[in-house]
């Protein structure tokens, strides 16, 4: 009784705080910080709260709703972010004099920097690790001898390093068939320019890089999409088109596809190497993805190129799983390409910067690479459970793409004709940075529409969630 009593108490004790804002508590929902950003939402736009209000203490706040104080402190910031309130030191926060509310299409103008969401990024929060790398380095190492480094392929222990590293996504292989490369893409580029000539045909997904696309022009190589579904490219199609008219190689990016973030399944894989066999084809592998499924997917077995060892190459920089400041990594080339793929490395010059390929076997032989993939998982995982939450305000299930769930970017399917340039710079007016598919697509007369969603940049998790919110708003009023 004395509890019910003392209960009783507090809540008219709370009732009667002179409080600016009182919002209700019976329409709190999980997650409790939007609930409270999106009631204060409506009580600007219906003036409630006026402009300079000052809001209630967020101490006060929290006590009044019964809940965490840094939950109101994240609601707060939330309504910052979007432009609605704004903060005086010693002071307290209060209803923004200029508030922006949704335009007739229901599209939220942003207030403060854009936010990019189509860069190139890669969760890059553990570069204090990468750093102490770089002091052992140069604590231990000699500086002489990595200045007078001039092995084109890498030296005997950065090589070790590296084979050691690729067991980690089930791929063996011996120093004679391993080379340190600057980057993916040198690596892509030696690759492209000593095993194939112009007019060559190179079977990829419909949608790829863009250096791609843009390195198959300036080599003269037809770049020929394969249909794809679900789980990557298929490998009948590619049966067919070969039959029609001869591949001589294929690209693939297996755990985590580039743009569409595709994850291909073992049966997959196993399918297309027998394809690409039965076709004496090339593999092109790139795959800096499969150290985030290797020990999490129970159906990863290793890449393509274990199936097809004599006739693939495979490459692993450490950019993704790793730094981005990182890049370089390791091409492992069977026996068929081995030598064009060597003798076109010393003949480009193409060496790796030896204080890099220090610091990564470094990253490597201690096990903080390791570690530094790890974290980059969860904030992966973190970032896709932001997008699925944002995009289950807008969207049914249904609307969902089927993609690597650790992915560092998403891949958002479009309806109608509206062009990419128009779709990106309406999205960049409204202060969101997006990629559409027109830059990613093999076949220029492709009409199929998507939009590229980085989820892995310098932004923070409250202005990721704002940019992603102004995107389904734009594609939903415009019926995209």
């Amino acid at each position: 009784m004395e509890t019910k009593q003392k209960k009783r108490e507090t809540d008219q004790g709370l009732r009667t705080l002179p409080l600016s804002w009182r919002p209700d508590r019976g329409r709190l929902n999980r997650p409790i910080y939007r609930s409270i950003a999106q009631m204060m939402e409506s009580d600007i736009e219906n003036g409630y709260l006026t402009p300079g209000t000052r809001l209630p203490a967020q101490k006060e706040l929290a006590e009044y709703l019964d809940v965490n104080t840094t939950t109101v402190t994240r609601a707060y910031s939330f309504c910052q972010e979007k432009g609605m309130v704004y903060s005086v030191p010693g002071s307290g926060t209060y209803v923004a004099g200029s508030v922006h509310f949704p335009e007739p299409e229901g599209v939220i103008k942003f207030r403060r920097d854009q936010v990019d969401l189509a860069s190139p990024a890669y969760f890059d929060r553990f570069n204090d690790v990468v750093t102490e790398g770089v002091r052992n380095v140069v604590i231990t190492s000699s500086l002489r001898d990595l200045l007078d480094y001039s092995c084109p392929e890498g030296i005997p222990s950065h090589k070790a390093a590296g084979i050691s590293w690729l067991r980690n996504v089930g791929l063996r292989t011996v120093p004679d068939h391993l080379a340190i490369v600057p980057g993916a893409a040198e690596a892509l580029s030696i690759a492209m320019l000593t095993l194939f000539r112009a007019g060559d045909r190179l079977a990829v997904d419909p949608f790829v890089p863009e250096r791609l696309i843009t390195l198959a022009r300036l080599m003269g190589i037809q770049l020929v999409p394969v249909p794809s579904d679900n789980h990557g490219m298929i490998p009948g199609e590619l049966e067919i088109i070969n039959r029609r008219t001869p591949i001589t190689g294929v690209y693939l990016m297996p755990s985590c596809s580039d743009p569409a973030a595709i994850y291909m399944t073992e049966e997959r894989k196993r399918a297309l190497a027998g394809v690409i066999l039965r076709g004496s084809m090339i593999l092109v592998e790139n795959d800096p993805f499969a150290f985030f499924t290797a020990d999490v997917n129970p159906d990863y077995q290793g890449p393509v190129a274990r199936l097809v060892p004599n006739r693939a190459v495979y490459i692993s920089t450490a950019a993704e799983p790793v730094s981005g400041s990182l890049k370089e990594g390791y091409m492992v080339a069977g026996d068929m390409v081995r030598g064009r793929l060597f003798r076109g490395l010393e003949a480009m010059d193409l060496r790796t910067s030896a204080v890099s390929a220090a610091v990564l076997t470094r990253l490597v032989t201690s096990g903080a690479a390791r570690e530094i993939v790890g974290g980059k998982r969860r904030l992966a995982i973190a970032a896709n459970n932001i997008f699925d939450s944002c995009m289950n305000k807008f969207y049914s299930p249904s609307k969902r793409n089927v993609g690597n769930p650790l992915s560092f970017y998403r891949w958002i399917p479009l309806k109608g004709r509206t062009s990419g340039t128009t779709i990106e710079n309406d999205l960049e007016d409204l202060g969101v940075k997006v990629a559409h598919s027109s830059r990613f697509a093999a076949d220029p007369e492709n009409r199929d529409s998507f939009l590229k969603i980085t989820l892995s940049g310098a932004h923070t998790d409250l202005q990721l969630e704002l940019g992603l919110e102004t995107v389904f708003r734009y594609i939903k009023s415009k019926g995209l």
